[in-house]
């Protein structure tokens, strides 16, 4: 297998069933091609309890077991550590890689330089119109990227000392310090909006998904927690600090 498809799950049944139709729908080529690496990140629905095709690719799943706000990170560092392919495909629940999209990575992949990391066009679920900003202008998806295994433990994973402080842009700035950025414009992922699937993303219902989505960023907060490291002489970014196991 060339791919570890890596992904946390927190309260998304009805996400992680459209997300196993999918790929129990891929051609047989595609499913040797890849493992299928999933954290449950303490859900209170545990993913475990979601009914599974009898025709997926490998799967592993593993436990979070502690819920822990704004943990995802810390979830995308144990997929990391337990995946066995050379290549990282890492995104989020609601975000769906289509069988001729996943065909273009493998061929991408393959002749890619080390330090490489492929960031990806995005269309919205149902009608596959482009992910727009405010503006009009394409919005990629920040969380969404192929990266070899080795070259993402070289910048060291996410910092779990900051997860829930915007430790997503702490880590994206030591990763483009070292790293080639390759966008593939014509390669999209489909993003499901709630209005789709209403658990696709783990926003609450009637929770505004801005204010939801900014809770879990402060990067003062984050730039207060480094320097205090700094301070204490501690290097390096802290991994896989929480109790977890394998469920499947």
């Amino acid at each position: 297998m060339l791919i570890a498809y890596a992904m946390p799950y927190y309260k998304n049944p009805g996400m992680l069933a459209e997300q196993y139709r999918v790929w129990s729908a891929y051609p047989d080529d595609l499913k040797t091609a890849i493992e299928i690496v999933l954290v449950d990140d303490g859900s209170p629905q545990p993913a475990i309890d979601v009914l599974r095709p009898a025709d997926l690719p490998p799967l592993r799943l593993y436990r979070v077991l502690e819920d822990r706000p704004w943990h995802q990170h810390g979830a995308r560092n144990l997929a990391a550590h337990e995946a066995a392919a050379p290549w990282l495909l890492l995104t989020d629940m609601d975000h769906v890689v289509p069988p001729e999209s996943l065909r273009d990575l493998l061929l991408v992949v393959a002749a890619a330089a080390p330090t490489d990391v492929f960031t990806f066009a995005r269309v919205d679920a149902p009608d596959l119109r482009p992910t727009v900003d405010r503006h009009g202008a394409a919005k990629p998806h920040v969380n969404t990227f192929a990266i070899r295994r080795d070259h993402y433990w070289r910048v060291g994973g996410y910092d779990e000392d900051c997860v829930g402080y915007g430790t997503d842009g702490y880590f994206r700035h030591r990763l483009n310090a070292v790293s080639t950025r390759r966008h593939l414009a014509g390669v999209p992922i489909v993003r499901y909006p709630r209005e789709v699937i209403a658990d696709a993303s783990s926003c609450q219902p009637g929770v505004n998904p801005r204010a939801f989505r900014d809770a879990g960023r402060r990067p003062a907060e984050t730039a207060r927690r480094q320097a205090a490291k700094r301070a204490r002489g501690q290097q390096g970014p802290t991994i896989l600090a929480f109790p977890w196991e394998r469920v499947l």
